[in-house]
């Protein structure tokens, strides 16, 4: 009898594995370092299986005083009664220590855009395996302008990663026929689009990813792009006489979080689309208590949803003591099982962080053809200087 394995058995027990045993088994060989780092079907097939079993770990990225390093938060542990640590740091690849401080930006299957302070260029960086790419900077970007609003998001069919752009010179730039470009990581180019009338940002400038479309909030109610067609649309709120202020994605669903209640009885109404734009599918699904102290109230300035999952929704919370001038960022986890959900804390910070909650996964970004040579997807030891 043979002592080893087909190498198709090791790989489907690799595709198997947590992300964390993976880049701890890269070491094993070479061989086994390609087929988990530099192997793209091997990524998806991997994040497929995760997917399917509800597998893959939720992490927070968390900025440092550090430019350079992130923590980074395991969302997935189970709640406790005392604030939780950080689990371990991450380095950004593509910025020094004392260089320009990274802008995170959103994520999608476990990739994060970012951005360098004051710096044009964009980034797509998979934190896991510490891969990234640096994207081309538009060539008919006006010039002088800043990324101002965005979005990112995975198409499926076309496996192709998009970026939505909204580069603009001031915040109080003129929005009336305004142009957006688009970013499609299979073309690797940019394109132009004309943004809805009247479409302006009211809360949050990075959007919302949820059945394949990305969604911002403007004071006429939900602005919906859909990556497949690259048309903007207008959605409904869940109530119009509440103060929805944040969007977010519960599984597959879209969902909206009333801050209404948020003075008064100091919690949040979630709601959850339960039918992809049918205005009448939009049912309150948890009212989310997000002070612990409710005799003596406090002066919540903010309360923005990080990560929404099945039995928690975690939230950033920043408060200014009544009288006093030093703000405090809470990041507090807000259960669902309860028939009163209870806020347990996780950090509870003077300073601002910059945070992103992404999975653990192996995916990047295909290199494309370019010019007749095959692009490069850079590690993290190095620079794209396409």
């Amino acid at each position: 009898m043979a002592d080893y394995l087909p190498e198709d058995v090791i790989v489907r027990i690799l595709e198997r594995l947590p992300i964390k045993s993976l880049i701890r088994f890269t070491c094993v060989s070479k061989h086994w370092r390609f087929i988990i780092l530099s192997d793209p079907e091997f990524a998806k097939t991997q994040f497929q299986i995760a997917s399917q079993h509800q597998t893959p770990r939720h992490r927070l990225l968390i900025s440092t005083a550090c430019v350079s390093e992130f923590n980074s938060l395991d969302l997935d542990a189970p709640p406790s009664p005392s604030p939780l640590g950080y689990n371990s740091s991450v380095r950004c690849p593509f910025t020094q220590p004392g260089g320009r401080h990274v802008i995170l930006l959103c994520s999608c299957n476990g990739l994060i855009l970012a951005t360098l302070h004051k710096e044009e260029n964009m980034y797509i960086w998979n934190p896991s395996t510490q891969f990234f790419k640096k994207l081309p900077d538009p060539a008919d970007r006006p010039a002088n302008t800043r990324l101002f609003g965005c979005g990112f998001g995975y198409l499926s069919a076309t496996d192709d990663y998009k970026v939505v752009a909204d580069f603009r010179v001031s915040s109080v730039d003129e929005v009336k026929g305004k142009e957006m470009h688009i970013f499609s990581s299979k073309a690797n180019i940019w394109k132009r689009t004309e943004a809805p009338p009247l479409f302006d940002y009211e809360f949050e400038y990075e959007g919302t990813l949820s059945n394949e479309a990305l969604h911002w909030l403007d004071e006429l109610g939900i602005v919906a792009f859909d990556l497949a067609k690259e048309e903007f649309q207008r959605m409904p709120l869940p109530i119009q006489d509440g103060e929805v202020q944040s969007l977010g994605a519960f599984g597959d669903c879209l969902c909206a979080f009333d801050c209404a209640k948020l003075d008064t009885a100091g919690s949040i109404d979630l709601w959850v689309m339960k039918k992809y734009g049918v205005a009448d599918s939009w049912t309150k699904l948890f009212n989310l208590k997000v002070s612990d102290q409710p005799d003596q109230p406090e002066n919540i300035m903010c309360c923005l949803p990080v990560s929404v999952m099945e039995t928690s929704t975690f939230m950033q919370k920043v408060t200014k003591p009544f009288g006093g001038k030093q703000k405090f960022l809470n990041l507090i986890r807000i259960g669902h099982t309860k028939q009163k959900p209870e806020m347990h804390e996780l950090i509870n910070k003077s300073e601002y962080k910059e945070m992103v909650e992404y999975e653990e996964t192996l995916l990047c970004l295909a290199a494309p053809k370019i010019e007749g040579r095959q692009g490069q997807v850079c590690g993290p030891n190095e620079v794209d200087a396409s």
